[in-house]
């Protein structure tokens, strides 16, 4: 699935009677910046926090697996569970470890001085905000995909349950890998649909802070009135 969205921006200020104030136009940058930072901060949050989710899911499965390795009983049935148990755990803690790295080179650009002055003018301010949306819709299909896969993992859970009713061999094998798989899935599923449910509602709000947006501010002691006009639009 590809999604792509497309950003113009476009802004012109009318000024009457006198030049406006410098200073006011600043300051709404800086507002708006900070709000837009605020946003940013809170989807880094949540996910950094998913990312630990998998991550410490990751090694808990890596313990489990390796003590249900242990017992030979019930035709290894508790063996097959654990070696299937622990290949989650140690593909769970790789993706862990790679989303904490990529989160934290994405906060640490986002929040450098470099970054922080950017966001500070019109312009900066605009990219920023398209560089946000774009990210979040990109967090929006990796967890679309991945709850795709979550699926097939259930359904191979779901095979491997049913075929052991089915006069298969070795069937507590069979039994034990179906019910360490679900779990395993079931969990994925969990995380990917907060993270999908969550990265669409940062990237509408970022979308909606593009929209066409319209204000006057009145003439003062030291300012003419001015007219601003925004546009964005997406496709």
């Amino acid at each position: 699935m590809r999604a792509a969205v497309a950003c113009l921006v476009a802004g012109f200020i009318v000024v009457t009677s006198r030049p406006a104030s410098a200073q006011a136009i600043s300051a709404s940058v800086v507002s708006d910046a900070e709000g837009v930072e605020r946003l940013h901060r809170d989807t880094i949050r949540t996910r950094r926090l998913l990312a630990d989710s998998v991550f410490v899911a990751g090694l808990a499965s890596i313990a489990a697996g390796g003590a249900l390795i242990v017992p030979s009983g019930d035709d290894q049935a508790w063996r097959y569970a654990g070696v299937n148990t622990a290949i989650f755990g140690v593909v769970n803690t790789i993706v862990g470890l790679l989303a904490l790295r990529g989160i934290a080179s994405e906060e640490a650009t986002w929040e450098s001085d470099e970054g922080l002055a950017t966001r500070r003018m019109p312009e900066g301010l605009a990219r920023a905000r398209i560089h946000a949306a774009l990210d979040e819709r990109r967090e929006s299909v990796g967890h679309a995909v991945n709850l795709g896969l979550d699926g097939a993992y259930l359904g191979v859970a779901a095979t491997s349950l049913v075929a052991s009713q089915l006069g298969v061999d070795h069937p507590k094998r069979w039994v034990a890998s179906g019910i360490a798989i679900g779990a395993q899935a079931l969990f994925l599923v969990g995380i990917d649909f907060i993270g999908l449910a969550r990265s669409q509602m940062y990237h509408r709000a970022f979308v909606e802070s593009l929209m066409p947006t319209f204000s006057v501010t009145p003439a003062t002691a030291t300012a003419g009135a001015e007219t601003r006009f925004g546009f964005a639009g997406t496709f």
